[in-house]
């Protein structure tokens, strides 16, 4: 049959975050991008996925993470099996995540546990702190100039980061679908630039707008 599943995010029994339903659907895609705050780094993150019914909702696995396992600021695909203890089915399911930690401005200071746990990088370690991440997703366009005759791609630039979207065949609505992370820096004012390029089979680059 079909199902209307959901997924809660749960820390110490707490739900911190509930994602929509996606009604009729045994392979649902959710794409929804949630920051959940986190005060240590010893605990797990529990993903359970429920099935929404009129009167209640049934239960449908359950999956965690040790949040010890991730890195700074370096988004990974995580595919946690969903298992349930009661259930007499082999094969429970898959769920996919993309996670990534962050360090939230003035928790260097304020918390000394979270920061031991950290793997601190290199420009952390300098005075230059930057104390956020900016994430982009870069979902598509639509009736782009000269679409059809040209690879249109797009240049993100945040103070001295720079991200390419990978070059896109001949179309006028192209579908990039990628993210990018950018480390932020609240003592700086970057703007954010977006720019539209076209490349012409000459390995000729134009600028068609920012």
């Amino acid at each position: 049959g079909t199902s209307d599943p959901y997924v809660k995010f749960k820390l110490n029994g707490k739900t911190l975050y509930k994602s929509k339903v996606v009604y009729k659907n045994l392979n649902p895609v959710w794409d929804e991008t949630v920051v959940l705050p986190i005060q240590t780094l010893d605990q797990n993150l529990w993903i359970k996925v429920y099935d929404r019914d009129l009167t209640s909702s049934d239960f449908m696995g359950s999956a965690s993470v040790a949040l010890t396992e991730l890195e700074l600021n370096r988004t990974t695909e995580q595919v946690l099996k969903l298992e349930d203890p009661n259930s007499l089915e082999d094969d429970m399911g898959v769920i996919v995540l993309n996670l990534s930690l962050a360090v939230k401005q003035g928790d260097f200071k304020r918390n000394s546990s979270f920061t031991r746990n950290l793997r601190l990088s290199e420009s952390l370690r300098k005075n230059q702190l930057w104390n956020g991440l900016v994430t982009i997703t870069l979902l598509e366009g639509k009736n782009m100039p000269r679409g059809g005759l040209a690879e249109i791609f797009i240049l993100l630039k945040l103070g001295d980061q720079r991200y390419k979207s990978k070059t896109l065949c001949k179309s006028a609505n192209p579908q990039w679908r990628e993210q990018f992370d950018f480390h932020y820096f609240s003592d700086r004012r970057d703007m954010l630039d977006i720019e539209v390029w076209r490349k012409d089979n000459k390995k000729h680059e134009e600028l068609l707008g920012t």
